[in-house]
């Protein structure tokens, strides 16, 4: 099976010359991590812009100054266990794809790939999880919650409760639940206000971090457990990845928390660790 066979041929794209504000509102209201720049007037690639790039550069205002000029790329005829590979090696979320003429004609994701993980019902999760995740305690006050979370660029932090056990999920979304926060972001430049309802989550996080970073919002030292999420889908070390891959698709989520028959973190399993089951063979 060839790229071209699963990659997203409708995909979010902005051009250079732009500026940081404008990216960080087309990766809001299009739900998506990252995007490929491209030249103006032209399907030509000139870089990649991700989440990341934007943090780690939160006074930058110019695209070309944050953007990844030499990224990844795949060709549309090559095989999707290429793909894979790449995907899974780099740790990275999305490939722009490109035709002979070195044009974007798509962008392929680990969650265009999962389909295929679907598939193989014969593996299982103790093979592909990772131990390398960054719990917290249930008590953490969130000022330090977001100084994790953006030491470690981790956007979803297993909690751990007094015994040591899982005992939720939380994400630096989960900080906008407090209602001063809220206000506080939709009177910014960014301009949420009346047109609120246009940004996804993932765009309300993302604004929330880039105040956070550049010392414009204040958060109270409320314990973790206040907001984080208590409803956690999560995964064995003996769930086969097919079952795994179906719940990433269905709730639209990109890892689930590995936990023991006591409920005791082992780890995480991403859909970008998934990946090696593609081309491992």
């Amino acid at each position: 099976m060839k790229v071209k066979d699963l990659m997203s041929r409708e995909f979010v794209a902005t051009y250079v010359p732009s500026t940081v504000r404008e990216v960080l509102k087309i990766l809001a209201r299009h739900d998506v991590s990252g995007i490929p720049v491209l030249k103006k007037g032209t399907r030509h690639l000139a870089g990649v812009v991700t989440r990341s790039d934007i943090f780690r550069n939160p006074d930058e205002e110019q695209l070309a100054l944050v953007m990844n000029p030499n990224p990844y790329t795949i060709g549309e005829d090559d095989d999707i266990e290429e793909a894979a590979r790449i995907l899974h090696e780099h740790r990275i979320h999305g490939l722009p794809v490109l035709n002979k003429k070195e044009e974007v004609v798509g962008v392929i994701s680990p969650a265009d790939l999962l389909k295929i993980v679907e598939g193989k019902g014969n593996r299982y999760v103790e093979s592909y999880y990772t131990t390398s995740c960054v719990p917290v305690y249930q008590e953490t006050p969130l000022p330090v919650l977001m100084e994790i979370i953006t030491i470690t660029n981790e956007n979803a932090l297993p909690v751990l409760d007094d015994g040591g056990r899982l005992a939720g999920i939380v994400t630096d979304g989960d900080l906008f639940k407090l209602s001063h926060i809220r206000e506080s972001i939709s009177k910014s430049e960014f301009g949420l206000g009346d047109d609120e309802d246009a940004w996804t989550w993932e765009g309300i996080r993302d604004v929330l971090r880039l105040y956070y970073s550049t010392s414009k919002i204040d958060l109270p030292p409320v314990p973790v457990r206040e907001v984080m999420v208590r409803e956690v889908e999560k995964a064995s070390r003996k769930t086969p990845i097919s079952e795994v891959a179906r719940i990433m698709l269905k709730k639209r989520i990109s890892q689930l928390p590995v936990v023991g028959s006591d409920d005791r973190l082992l780890g995480m399993v991403t859909d970008i660790d998934l990946m090696k089951a593609i081309y491992e063979d």
